[in-house]
């Protein structure tokens, strides 16, 4: 009798599992590997997202640095001209002390749309006066002859630039010619986000325009 229970033991453990119990272990190993690879995902994907908020970051506080430095060089060309040639949203030209003794550098900060894509480029542009100029005399007709500034990933959802008079009051844009003399501060508002489903990081700063007339002794 034990020697006919010990062979039908021994005859179960030899024929190894059956289906049911196979596609249950499948099934648990499944949800095991599928878990473990959603962790995997997750902590890749937020170590993009990091990787990309730090790339924005640096992208966007060089930009506002350096248009910061310019707007504050910013003159008049003369006792009743302005510092600015045209003032829009996202588009923005006026004329820099840059201790270049032939006269004040025309600067231009637009966006350019990336080929084949939807990302804006930020640029700005110098321009040196036609020589032969003088105080409110100047002009400007040679080529953008410098890149000052070549910013990536741009997010144009809100304005880049705002304006504001002496009294804090904004001014409509784009603003018209006889408005231009009437702007003491832009306010920038920066957005760079280097896909669209990265975090966007937003630089504000605003900028008071100190109104003097180009001076190339000072």
């Amino acid at each position: 009798m034990i020697s006919r229970l010990r062979a039908r033991l021994r005859a179960r453990s030899e024929s190894g599992y059956t289906l049911i119990e196979s596609m249950i272990a499948l099934s648990l190993l499944s949800v095991v590997v599928a878990a473990a690879f959603g962790v995997v995902s997750s902590m890749q994907r937020g170590s993009m997202l990091t990787t990309d908020r730090f790339t924005a970051e640096g992208e966007a506080q060089t930009i506002a640095d350096r248009i910061t430095k310019d707007l504050r060089s910013a003159v008049s060309t003369s006792a009743t001209g302005a510092a600015f040639g045209s003032a829009d949203v996202n588009d923005l030209s006026f004329y820099a002390n840059l201790a270049d003794p032939t006269g004040p550098t025309k600067l231009h900060a637009y966006l350019t749309l990336q080929a084949g894509t939807n990302v804006y480029l930020f640029h700005e542009d110098s321009t040196a006066p036609d020589t032969g100029g003088s105080i409110g005399n100047y002009s400007y007709n040679n080529n953008p002859t410098q890149t000052r500034i070549d910013g990536k990933y741009i997010d144009t959802t809100q304005p880049i630039f705002s304006y504001f008079d002496a009294k804090g009051n904004p001014i409509a844009t784009p603003v018209i010619p006889a408005n231009l003399a009437s702007i003491d501060a832009v306010a920038i508002n920066l957005r760079v986000r280097v896909t669209p489903i990265s975090p966007v990081v937003v630089i504000n700063t605003t900028v008071h325009i100190r109104n003097t007339d180009y001076n190339p002794n000072t």
